[in-house]
């Protein structure tokens, strides 16, 4: 066990080293040593910990020898507090705990992966600071106030029980089966097998973590149905949303249900387990609708030519058109190429050669280490440029880049996971509810999604070309022969996309804000 190691409430590893009494007033009266080592993988964590215990302990040194210097006056000593001041700081001390763990468990709600989250995360990645959420932390934070420090106390000392429960699994699992833990092998051989990128790894080892936290720690196959009922009774009584419940739960039964397709446990105990809710359809997205859209392409971005930097240069104009008239997630846009954007020939059904523009949609390391990730094996594909994009000069933009080898939005930058987009998906959410004024919370960036697909089937195109063109997979056996729709196929029903009714704006000058 790593002493000075200490996991936060979101996730990221610290470095911790308590600073004796006498020492404190030669370090600013510091209690501790407290330094952020900016990652959520323990082995990575544990590896820094030499480097800053070193450090730590040359300055308490230093400090000790000062103390110990016979030519240096003694210190002034510290007053003694009252008792009503020790508790006084005490309390504020708890209340910035509570608040950072109210803030942490919101930020890793919204810094998910949004194609591979449920219903509910997906819906708050997609909004991350609008209206609803800012209204709902604020209501927390007001709550905690109310609570008091002995409310907080509470919560503090359930979650160092917690804390102290998980120290003592690392010291030795308890277990008289196979010693396979849904933490350890369970949760790196499912990963490994399913090319589970490092935020889906991190956030089911974070619920595993939680079940055994609150049940017992077993090897996976001794788990029983009855220690799953008790977890979702446990979250329930803890106050935990129904949503969060059911996301948790999810997890848990993804990596349960791993097991059991690899024999490693007579059942998936978990399957069907879940809280019912009445009224599921609430949370759904929506396609926009009409006014809707002619609202958001209408805003300053395109109409005065403004480009906030928060929006990352063009990605803010070209991102939703994108989105409108190709169908393709948040990511897989964000994350194009310069030479993803590809011009093909292909031959119409009478062998006349035609050519046309496409964006390359895969999953793919460049040589300079540039990564494009993709949901699944489906989700590789050409998507034909559409006429509207040609016309507003989307492919103009992208040939004037400067650099040809790198991404069509170069300012996008990625999170700790990679994503390129979850930043300005924070810019995007406000902006649609209080520039754009579309405040239905159930409509985010993915509802344009939902539009291209609306609007698919007004035109009248073939739901397998439906399917090629978003990326989904087949529905029957059938759909697994041959390889597809060709090049003029897809094209060919994409002309027929349209918005009836839907006025873009001409290009103007960009100004940034």
């Amino acid at each position: 066990m790593c002493s000075y190691l200490h996991r936060a409430a979101h996730g990221v590893y610290y470095f911790r080293m308590g600073v004796p009494v006498e020492l404190r007033p030669y370090m600013d009266r510091k209690r501790e040593l407290k330094v952020s080592l900016g990652t959520k993988d323990r082995d990575t964590a544990k590896g820094m910990i030499p480097d800053h215990t070193k450090a730590a302990l040359s300055m308490l040194s230093k400090a000790r020898a000062s103390l110990n210097a016979a030519n240096s006056p003694a210190p002034k000593p510290t007053p003694p507090k009252s008792q009503a001041q020790t508790d006084r700081e005490r309390e504020e001390w708890e209340y910035e705990q509570g608040q950072d763990a109210l803030r942490s468990a919101e930020f890793d709600r919204l810094d998910g992966e949004a194609d591979e989250l449920t219903e509910y995360e997906k819906r708050l990645a997609l909004e991350p600071m609008g209206a609803r959420l800012l209204a709902e932390m604020q209501e927390q934070v007001a709550l905690a106030r109310l609570d008091g420090a002995a409310e907080l106390r509470l919560k503090l000392q359930n979650r160092h029980a917690s804390e102290n429960q998980n120290q003592a699994v690392e010291k030795g699992p308890v277990t008289n089966g196979k010693g396979l833990f849904l933490d350890g092998d369970i949760l790196d051989r499912w990963a490994a097998e399913r090319g589970v990128v490092a935020k889906g790894k991190d956030t089911h080892k974070s619920v595993a973590e939680w079940f055994y936290a609150r049940t017992e720690r077993k090897s996976v196959e001794l788990i029983t149905r009855q220690d799953v009922l008790g977890f979702k009774d446990k979250l329930l009584s803890e106050g935990q949303s129904v949503s969060n419940t059911n996301m948790k739960l999810s997890r848990l039964r993804t990596l349960l249900g791993w097991a059991y397709q690899n024999d490693l446990t007579p059942a998936n105990v978990a399957d069907g387990i879940s809280v019912k809710v009445a009224d599921a359809g609430k949370n759904k997205r929506l396609p926009f609708s009409l006014a809707e859209l002619q609202a958001i392409f209408a805003s300053p971005v395109y109409a005065q030519g403004l480009r906030p930097k928060r929006g990352k240069g063009e990605a803010a104009y070209w991102l939703p058109l994108l989105a409108l008239f190709t169908g393709a997630r948040l990511e897989e846009i964000g994350q194009l190429r310069v030479p993803d954007v590809q011009k093909h020939d292909y031959p119409d059904q009478d062998g006349n050669m035609l050519a046309g523009w496409f964006l390359h949609i895969t999953q793919s390391t460049d040589e300079r280490g540039q990564a494009n990730r993709i949901k699944n094996a489906a989700s590789e594909r050409l998507v034909p440029v559409h006429p509207e994009l040609e016309r507003l000069g989307f492919i103009d933009y992208v040939t004037g880049l400067s650099d040809q080898g790198g991404r069509v939005f170069p300012d996008l930058v990625a999170n700790i996971y990679g994503r390129l987009t979850a930043k300005w998906g924070e810019w995007f959410g406000p902006y649609l509810r209080k520039v754009c004024g579309v405040t239905d919370s159930r409509k985010v960036f993915h509802s344009y999604r939902h539009t291209f697909k609306d609007y698919m089937r007004r035109a009248g195109i073939a739901e397998g070309i439906q399917r090629q063109l978003m990326g989904h997979s087949g529905k029957d056996v059938a759909d697994g022969y041959g390889s597809g729709y060709d090049l003029h196929a897809l094209t060919a029903a994409l002309m027929t996309y349209k918005v009836p009714g839907l006025k873009l704006p001409e290009p103007v000058g960009s100004s940034t804000l």
